[in-house]
């Protein structure tokens, strides 16, 4: 857990973590040159329900990146899980998540479910009521397009044959990303554990640093560069296609692990392949061009490519296509 300040944010942390973990875990702590109150209060933690407790202490603020990578190189457990300090955990987070691993040698790299991820308590709920909730769906995951480091548990083995986090990203922003990226090119699936619960204040420490902004910029260039920009890709299914709907399924599915997003625009209930970057957008046969033209042209993050299963949907949108931009492709 990197620390730069943010005293009372890190004790909430830190006491939920001591409320809401019963496994056997070590706790390191890597300080980044935080103020006398910070540093005394980590200095002061000796153990966590018994478990040991390592303080790194840099006399520089280091950037989250860097912080993760020296808690790594002294770490020795089977499994790493980082976590951010503004982070709360809620009953069995890193027991079903580490459950959750176990249950595929193809899952690298779990996250749990979290606000980061779309899972929000209604307003006023308690967050433990919430994740009471989340936990009926004990060992259940869905696969991610790339793991958050908020909250981010890894394999020792993933690191052993990726490395450590990339230094280039600085102060951090695209780290996550791009380590998720490596761990998938090696064969690794970056997975939701449905079950397990942890809460993030988005963004409380980098949205502190007067360089957020252009230190985003330049990270996101250095991932384009090296991974491509993620594409936007819709599938518009007009005609129930069994054979056909097989053979989007894969390529869906070969897409969405590398990043991209996938739509299916369909007359049908179609079943998906289980991916939080494939979605379904059920159309009625009712105005069902209007209707996908519509859906088309409101979406504020266009389309890079729009595949269809008849002539007459691949008319309308190539006569469009100086609006929405998209490639048109008939399959």
């Amino acid at each position: 857990m990197p620390v730069w300040n943010q005293l009372e944010v890190t004790k909430d942390c830190i006491n939920s973590i001591r409320e809401n973990t019963s496994c056997q875990f070590r706790f390191i702590v890597i300080d980044n040159a935080s103020d006398a109150p910070t540093r005394q209060y980590l200095q002061n933690i000796k153990e966590i329900k018994g478990n040991p407790v390592t303080v790194i202490r840099n006399e520089n603020n280091l950037g989250f990146v860097k912080a993760v990578n020296q808690g790594i190189a002294v770490s020795d457990a089977p499994y790493v899980c980082i976590l951010n300090n503004d982070t709360m955990v809620t009953r069995n987070w890193l027991e079903e998540m580490i459950s959750i691993a176990e249950l595929d040698k193809t899952i690298g790299i779990v996250n749990p479910s979290s606000n980061n991820l779309g899972q929000r308590p209604e307003e006023g709920e308690p967050l433990e009521s919430f994740a009471a909730r989340l936990r009926k769906q004990s060992r259940y995951f869905i696969e991610l397009g790339a793991a958050i480091g908020f909250c981010m548990l890894i394999k020792r083995e993933v690191i052993v044959k990726v490395g450590n986090f990339d230094e280039v990203y600085g102060m951090g922003n695209f780290e996550d990303t791009d380590f998720s990226r490596k761990a998938i090119k090696e064969g690794y699936k970056c997975v939701r554990a449905c079950g397990a619960y942890v809460y993030h204040r988005e963004n409380s420490s980098f949205n502190k640093l007067k360089t957020f902004e252009d230190d985003f910029k330049r990270n996101k260039e250095i991932y384009e560069f090296r991974w491509g920009k993620p594409k936007r890709i819709a599938y518009i299914l007009n005609h129930y296609d069994e054979k056909a709907l097989k053979a989007l399924n894969l390529e869906s599915i070969k897409m969405a692990r590398g990043g991209n997003w996938v739509w299916y625009l369909s007359t049908e209930p179609v079943e998906l392949p289980a991916h939080s970057n494939i979605r379904l957008m059920q159309v009625t046969k009712k105005w069902f061009y209007p209707k996908v033209v519509f859906t088309i042209l409101k979406k504020k993050k266009r389309f890079d490519e729009i595949f269809v299963d008849d002539k007459k949907m691949m008319n309308i949108l190539s006569n469009i296509s100086f609006i929405h931009k998209a490639k048109i492709d008939y399959y």
